[in-house]
């Protein structure tokens, strides 16, 4: 359910709306005029995300799958390119016995770890939402989003895992200086592939592989068979040269079309993906950045980690 209301709310603001939650699974929603008639005219709405809650207010949308204004909302965001900004909001940027938490995280002793600076930067995290497609003998399709941390240049399942902490607004309200070190195409790139590479492996684990080995089998059987007869007529005595050279012909022509149907078996069996970004959501997110010098068994290295108020935990660059 709050993933359904997440969406929901993310589409609308991309179009410009304003979505206030009031309570529990209950919003107010305000649309821009251009955009009416995929409510049925209206530019008001209440909307509702759960059962119990819809119950209690007739007057709102009771939003659910196969709901019409769910249905329009999805086809819009399937129609363009959706993308949000939101800026996180977080009580307070400190971090207190920093050495002591950070040697923690870097599994290093005390004397080994030296803070040379610290300061408040926005950093930033790219929510990518991406429609999967598995084509058999039905089409079947479902959601994946991928978490960017553009700071490590990670696929970052920790912020995915908690996103439910993060609370946003639509306003920077602070001067803290960018930090990033991949850029956006880059993180689009590596999220498309985190979700191919997963879409690919289950689509293995859709196709049936018992019984494609048995049609596989009978195919391969079957030709080895004329195959056999065919070189047992070949090796008649007293055959004729032409006999032999057309009884070969035949060979290669059985073994062609043994490949042929076994490719058609192949493809038949074979579960086809296909990924399309659906919407991209930016969170601009205060951390603080640290650079940080660790001694060990003789040898110095730099490095610059990153402490995230909202995990309460550090990330490292890569």
């Amino acid at each position: 359910m709050m993933e359904l209301q997440r969406f929901v709310t993310s589409v609308i603001e991309a179009m410009g709306g304003i979505v206030q939650p009031t309570e529990y699974a209950l919003c107010s929603v305000l649309i821009p005029d251009e955009y009416s008639s995929i409510f049925q005219g209206r530019t008001e709405l209440t909307l509702s995300f759960d059962y119990e809650v819809a119950q209690e207010n007739p007057e709102s949308e009771f939003i659910t799958l196969g709901s019409y204004i769910l249905e329009q909302i999805i086809n819009f965001a399937g129609s363009r390119a959706v993308s949000t900004i939101r800026y996180v909001t977080v009580d307070q940027l400190t971090l207190n016995n920093a050495v002591e938490k950070m040697k923690k995280f870097l599994n290093a002793n005390r004397e080994q770890v030296e803070i040379r600076s610290a300061k408040e930067v926005l950093g930033l995290y790219v929510e990518f939402n991406y429609k999967i497609g598995y084509m058999s003998e039905e089409r079947i399709e479902e959601s994946r989003e991928v978490w960017i941390n553009m700071q490590t240049g990670k696929n970052d399942i920790k912020i995915r895992k908690n996103k439910s902490k993060i609370f946003y607004s639509s306003d920077n309200t602070n001067n803290y200086p960018l930090s990033l070190h991949k850029n956006i195409m880059e993180a689009f790139e590596q999220a498309y592939n985190v979700v191919k590479e997963e879409a690919t492996r289950n689509s293995r684990i859709g196709v049936n592989k018992l019984e494609l080995s048995r049609e596989m089998n009978r195919i391969t059987q079957y030709y080895q068979e004329l195959l056999a007869e065919n070189s047992k007529k070949m090796s008649r005595k007293g055959i004729s040269t032409e006999k032999i050279n057309e009884l070969s012909l035949k060979s290669e022509a059985l073994n062609l079309e043994k490949e042929r149907q076994l490719n058609e078996m192949m493809f038949k069996y074979t579960v086809k993906i296909d990924v399309s970004l659906e919407y991209g959501i930016l969170y601009f997110m205060p951390l603080i950045e640290y650079k940080v010098k660790i001694v060990s068994k003789g040898t110095v290295n730099e490095i610059v980690v990153y402490y995230n108020p909202v995990l309460k935990d550090f990330d490292m660059q890569i």
